[in-house]
């Protein structure tokens, strides 16, 4: 009997923080991370938080990415303040 083709658990497109404040993509992420959502080490990668990724922009002057440049996020809209 043929086996199931796995499938990913992270979605394309979405960078996670992984162990040790890692960022990866589902392209970088290792076999482990991609299927499971947890690194060797057993933590649970989580997606970086819209928030953050501002914060990163504000801090840095450029979009946030993975650790080898396969996703970048766009950079943050500014809502216009009421008038």
């Amino acid at each position: 009997m043929p086996l199931d083709k796995p499938i990913p658990v992270l979605q394309p497109g979405v960078i996670y923080s992984a162990d040790n404040g890692r960022l990866i993509c589902v392209e970088c992420a290792g076999g482990t991370a991609k299927f499971t959502g947890h690194d060797r080490s057993g933590q649970k990668v989580e997606p970086v938080p819209y928030l953050e990724t501002v914060d990163w922009f504000e801090e840095f002057g450029k979009p946030m990415s993975c650790e080898r440049g396969c996703t970048t996020y766009l950079l943050p809209v500014k809502k216009p303040k009421p008038r």
